[in-house]
């Protein structure tokens, strides 16, 4: 590929249109390990947390739901989840302890 010529491959997965052009360390064979907390892509989670604005004009809201895309890959590699959020531009990488399955009750005050 143009991109990664000599260092990729063009993929292609299902549900796209087109192919992906993949750099080859991050393709392998065998199946990636599992995802820190034992969740699944696509899983529906809560953010605990405290509201934080990004940046990028990206959010966090507490209570609000989000889907699992991936595991964190910045600050909170290991014990964190890339989720998306509606109305988000990008993926944010979360701290798994502020992720859960139940709905939060509202932040005191």
């Amino acid at each position: 590929t143009d991109f990664h010529q000599g260092n990729g491959l063009q993929m292609r997965f299902p549900g796209n249109k087109g192919h992906v052009d993949c750099y080859l360390p991050r393709l392998s064979r065998e199946k990636p390990p599992p995802l820190p907390g034992g969740h699944e892509l696509g899983d529906q989670l809560y953010y605990t947390g405290p509201n934080q604005l990004f940046k990028s004009g990206d959010k966090l809201v507490h209570g609000q739901s989000g889907e699992v895309v991936g595991p964190a890959t910045d600050f909170h590699q290991g014990n964190g989840l890339q989720m998306r959020f509606p109305g988000n531009k990008g993926h944010v990488d979360c701290y798994l302890p502020r992720l859960s399955r139940e709905k939060p009750p509202p932040l005191p005050g």
